[in-house]
């Protein structure tokens, strides 16, 4: 099983663009899990081959990007270029911006695990199922994660004199 994790990280590592560099282990981490169920419906009868491998890695990593252009969200690069622009525009309320992100990276940081990262999907807009599906849990506890998380930031926030 460590030999075919091994053989997905490096097809992941060939198939997975530079903007997606930070996903590649849940990407890996998918590709795995399809080869499992692969392995269900076969009885474990099924070899993998470097090429199945690389498809595979493929397959995940598109549906990756198209989930990410549905989401509309933004690479690096177009941040960075928005950043610019608005900077250009308001410099004020840039560097107000930035500081309420760090604020908000620091409260997040503060939370326990499961919170956070149900807050921080939340914040890249994702709704309560889609949480629940990333995080492998039913949507009941997402719900009640991101609840409490939620809590958690606006209590965080209003500690530092910022109103949510």
């Amino acid at each position: 099983m460590e030999a075919l994790a091994r053989r997905v990280r490096r097809a992941v590592g060939r198939s997975c663009p530079p903007y997606l560099v930070s996903q590649a282990d849940d990407i890996a981490q998918e590709v795995l899990l399809q080869l499992l169920r692969k392995l269900d419906r076969t009885e474990g009868k099924t070899g993998f081959s470097s090429m199945y491998l690389l498809k595979a890695a493929h397959g995940v990593t598109v549906d990756e990007i198209r989930r990410r252009s549905r989401r509309r969200e933004q690479t690096g690069m177009e941040d960075e270029m928005l950043r610019n622009q608005s900077s250009a525009a308001d410099p004020e309320r840039s560097a107000l911006s930035r500081s309420l992100g760090r604020e908000i990276r620091r409260c997040l940081e503060t939370m326990v695990p499961p919170r956070r990262e149900a807050v921080t999907l939340h914040l890249l807009g994702c709704a309560v199922p889609e949480v629940a599906t990333r995080l492998r849990c039913s949507e009941k506890s997402a719900d009640n994660r991101l609840y409490r998380g939620m809590k958690n930031l606006r209590d965080c926030l209003t500690g530092k004199g910022l109103r949510p």
